[in-house]
């Protein structure tokens, strides 16, 4: 076992146990460490931040920052019991096909597929693997995860890394992002962020072939899916 690992959970295990705004002496006492090695914990805990220090006393509280590390709250079963009814109304609604489509570390996958009752149609596959960059999805997931993007954006040249960028935040700001058969020729997509608890966990997308499904289309897709959803 890592000891300063251990300390630090043990650090932040005791501030959420005993009120959230506690002294670096109670710490030390409590758990029986030295002053010293409380602090240097605290002051790394603080830096990356996870915990704070109030503002009016020498006392230090967790951060939400915490939320982070949890689990998402529901299952992928779940979700697709819960959205299923959910993805059949936008697809009523915009007569193209919908997905729900969920993060799997630096790839995305669909989970859920409704189709529209129409000879052309898109008809992507479910349980494979699908790249971030260039699918409005794969977008959506890395806007609002910083640790994604470091990770993706890091491989890519610097011209395409701005544009990128410059593109996710505004996928943060406008709350959609669209794929213009970036990913695959003739393929339009609209994509939403799906949340419980305040984190994106899983996406909401339609697509449709490219001919008919154009960007009118494709906004009114995004205000059908937040009506809906």
């Amino acid at each position: 076992m890592i000891q300063s690992v251990k300390r630090a959970f043990d650090i932040l295990e005791y501030i959420t146990q005993n009120g959230n705004l506690v002294r670096l002496n109670d710490i030390a006492n409590a758990l029986e460490l030295q002053n010293t090695t409380v602090h240097n914990l605290l002051h790394t805990l603080k830096d990356l931040g996870y915990v704070e220090q109030d503002e009016l006393s020498p006392r230090y509280r967790v951060t939400t920052k915490m939320q982070c590390i949890y689990p998402p709250p529901v299952s992928v079963s779940v979700l697709k019991n819960t959205l299923r009814p959910t993805l059949e109304k936008i697809t009523e609604l915009t007569n193209e096909t919908s997905y729900l489509s969920v993060q799997m570390g630096t790839y995305f996958r669909h989970e859920l597929i409704s189709e529209p009752d129409r000879s052309v149609k898109i008809s992507l596959e479910l349980n494979k693997d699908y790249e971030m960059t260039r699918t409005a999805i794969g977008k959506v997931f890395m806007a609002h995860s910083e640790h994604l993007q470091n990770t993706l954006l890091k491989n890519l040249d610097e011209p395409v890394q701005k544009k990128l960028q410059a593109e996710l935040s505004e996928i943060l700001k406008n709350g959609y992002a669209l794929d213009l058969e970036e990913y695959e020729p003739d393929l339009n997509c609209a994509a939403i962020p799906y949340y419980q608890n305040n984190r994106v966990v899983a996406v909401l997308c339609v697509s449709g072939p490219a001919f008919r499904y154009k960007l009118p289309e494709m906004m009114k897709a995004i205000e059908i899916m937040n009506g809906v959803k």
